[in-house]
């Protein structure tokens, strides 16, 4: 009942003040500037093909990873009406592709397409608000189905840093490393933190932590040299 009567507030909200994404500072990224450049970053560094996100919500950072990096954007959204409102606001916008679906279930189904899976792509990680918390399993996929990658993680505690915010997966746990270790642990990932103070992210209210994973080695090491990071050595071994 209590979804149901968020589901609806948010329908509304959207309905009266946003009926249509629209790219400004605000949006995507929860609005941080910081994340935005790293992002850009990003882009220039790799050679990625697919933005992949898990956990459209309404849209704003699908809208934002479309007009950045000029790539397709797949994005999958479990919960019907938040689904049925990015579909509304993303309107118009044919490089983007939204997918109602369970998070885990649309990253196998992305890596069995074979311009997909073999090539190399951006994922965000953004679809732990419910009880169950797919985003260990979401990490085993593509760090088993996909060659080169990089993933940010949102809602993510940042070590050391309590100013970033995070968020608990499932009724229990934590967003941190010990829900994640084994995965990065088996697929040899390394983890990268914003090196920006939380009390300097340019952002409204308090920010939203993330990390960072990519494969150790050469492939991965890039993100060592992105200034906006910093690598937790704890990880390795």
């Amino acid at each position: 009942m209590i979804n149901r009567l968020n589901d609806l507030e948010t329908a509304v909200r959207v309905f009266t003040d946003s009926p249509a994404y629209e790219p400004g500072d605000g949006s995507g990224l929860n609005g941080s500037m910081n994340r935005k450049r790293i992002f850009g970053e990003l882009v220039r560094k790799y050679d990625f093909s697919f933005v992949i996100e898990t956990g459209t919500y309404l849209g704003d950072s699908t809208g934002y990873f479309a007009d950045v990096s000029r790539l397709p954007v797949y994005s999958s959204e479990i919960n019907p009406m938040l689904h049925s409102l990015a579909r509304m606001r993303m309107k118009g916008r044919p490089g983007i592709h939204l997918v109602r679906s369970d998070s885990r279930k649309f990253l196998e189904e992305m890596s069995a397409i074979p311009d997909v899976g073999e090539k190399e792509c951006f994922f965000y990680l953004d679809a732990h608000w419910g009880k169950d918390c797919p985003l260990a399993e979401e990490i085993s996929i593509i760090a088993s189905r996909w060659s080169k990658f990089v993933v940010m993680v949102d809602d993510f505690q940042v070590p050391g840093d309590p100013g970033y915010a995070s968020d608990r997966c499932g009724m229990f746990r934590r967003m941190n490393l010990s829900l994640i270790r084994k995965s990065v642990k088996e697929h040899d990932l390394g983890a990268y933190f914003p090196s920006t103070p939380s009390s300097e992210d340019a952002v409204s209210g308090m920010p939203r932590g993330f990390v960072m994973l990519a494969r150790n080695g050469e492939y991965g090491d890039r993100l060592k040299t992105v200034s906006l990071l910093r690598e937790h050595r704890s990880t390795k071994g």
